[in-house]
């Protein structure tokens, strides 16, 4: 897509140079690295560097606009704002006075500036003599955490997260930050959170002494004149009960954590916490691709049967030997096999259609059992659609069995991205090219190996594309593809 067409979209078609500039950032990028490699597609870049031009003509832009046009979640784009932003090099300028105004809080002000004043000595003193002159001040994540914790002192509330936006930092690097400042400036920036025992107080100290027939059991009750004192055998009794509940809350949190994991956590290649990180598409996005995808194929295959189809009632009533629908299938299995991998490959060498098309799939990173068609209209015709014409056309089957053929191929093909590798599986016991086989694939280094799909490892074998590896299980549950040679980014 066009980065006017784009600007268009988020209604800043009208600033040209903000369009420039943000064209030249684009430049900048292509120059400097491959910004797939960091997660981040064409029309996400794009978007990304009209926000960071926005923000250096401050020009008022619309996030939310610009995470729906780019397909993302709002954490996955967050991520890559930070990410790109990072790797350009630029440094969004944050001033307290600013801050102030935009929180509702400029009655921090000084207490700020006296702060970061002082954490900057005492850092400055903590450092030796020859990395003093090397130490950095000027980002942005410093003001921001020094005004996070001044209004945290005071009882301000303010948004964490819209100061992280804000600043352009992650949410790792915010909370080593803090923990720096907390540490140093405790007197400033600190909070005491430690509750004294009211029996250590001196104050409360002297009126137990003055009033002992009003001292309290630590384990409940009190010690009256007028009662007899707890025996021992009560006191114990009650304390073993104590301990016995305790202990019973604990099997049973135990318990609902264990059921709650689920009977799949043990037989995942990835958790769901990778998924929900790595993956840089959410899943409504990946559903309405899918079912994009699924429309344009069904539509393709009714045209493809009514201009093959025979009606004649010889043929209508001929069915096949078993021996002849083995052969077709073995057949198509091949052909289908033959175009997928060739093509396949090409769409991860050729920079253009792998930007522009193939990438798109390669947003899951950790792929999932219904993501498994979610491609490019134009990927999804090249690859799947003229691939099962050639396969149906060449192995000489009839419609009827091509249905039994597509339906086997497209289930699977969700098992090979599915991440589970369930006992029993017997995809996994007749096929190599298997679930574990095309996660390697998925992975960042795996993009230019195991391109064979979806049912034998034949040409990756014969062209040297393919990465073996050994499966092994991980100590928190679930397993693991871990490549068996070292791989050459060439």
């Amino acid at each position: 897509m066009d980065l006017s067409e784009i600007a268009k979209k988020l209604g800043l078609s009208e600033s040209k140079n903000l369009i420039r500039k943000a064209a030249e950032l684009r430049r900048l990028c292509d120059v400097q690295f491959d910004s797939s490699i960091i997660g981040v597609g064409e029309v996400c870049k794009a978007i990304i560097c009209l926000e960071i031009a926005a923000t250096r003509f401050q020009v008022i832009f619309d996030r939310q606009a610009a995470i729906r046009l780019s397909g993302m979640s709002e954490k996955a784009y967050n991520r890559s704002f930070n990410s790109l932003q990072n790797s350009l090099g630029v440094k969004t300028k944050l001033d307290i006075r600013e801050l102030g105004i935009q929180f509702g809080c400029v009655r921090l002000i000084p207490f700020v500036r006296n702060g970061l004043s002082l954490y900057k000595e005492r850092f400055l003193a903590s450092l030796p003599a020859s990395r003093r002159a090397t130490a950095d001040f000027t980002r942005p994540v410093f003001t921001a955490v020094a005004f996070y914790l001044c209004a945290k002192k005071h009882k301000l509330k303010i948004d964490k997260l819209k100061l992280i936006e804000v600043c352009g930092t992650s949410e790792s690097e915010f909370k080593c930050v803090s923990t720096s400042m907390k540490d140093l400036c405790h007197d400033v920036f600190g909070i005491s959170k430690e509750k004294k025992d009211p029996r250590v107080v001196k104050c409360n100290r002297d009126l137990l002494d003055a009033l002992p027939e009003k001292r309290k059991f630590e384990n409940g009750g009190y010690l009256s004149d007028d009662g007899a004192e707890h025996s021992s055998y009560k006191k114990r009794k009650r304390m073993d009960k104590v301990a016995y509940e305790e202990w019973k809350s604990s099997v049973i949190s135990s318990n609902d954590k264990n059921k709650a994991k689920g009977y799949f956590e043990n037989y995942r290649l990835h958790s769901k916490q990778d998924e929900d990180e790595k993956n840089l598409v959410s899943k409504t996005t990946v559903v309405k691709g899918v079912l994009l995808q699924q429309s344009i194929q069904a539509v393709v295959a009714i045209l493809l049967f009514t201009v093959t189809a025979n009606d004649s009632e010889a043929d209508i009533d001929q069915q096949p030997s078993l021996i002849v629908l083995a052969r077709q299938f073995v057949t198509a299995m091949l052909v289908l096999d033959t175009w997928q991998y060739f093509m396949h490959r090409y769409m991860h060498h050729n920079k253009f259609l792998y930007r522009h098309i193939h990438s798109q799939h390669h947003r899951l990173v950790v792929p999932y059992a219904f993501g498994a068609l979610y491609n490019h209209p134009l990927e999804g015709l090249l690859l799947d659609t003229i691939g099962g014409a050639l396969s149906f056309l060449l192995s000489g089957m009839s419609p009827r069995a091509s249905i039994f053929f597509f339906s086997f191929a497209t289930i699977k093909t969700v098992d090979d991205h599915c991440g589970l590798w369930l006992p029993g599986n017997l995809f996994h016991v007749f096929f190599q090219n298997n679930t574990a086989y095309h996660d390697v694939h998925h992975q960042l280094y795996g993009s230019k190996y195991n391109f064979s799909q979806p049912f034998f490892v034949m040409w990756d074998r014969i062209l040297g594309t393919y990465m073996p590896y050994s499966l092994e299980k991980k100590e928190g549950g679930g397993f693991e593809a871990r490549l068996a040679k070292e791989y050459k980014d060439n």
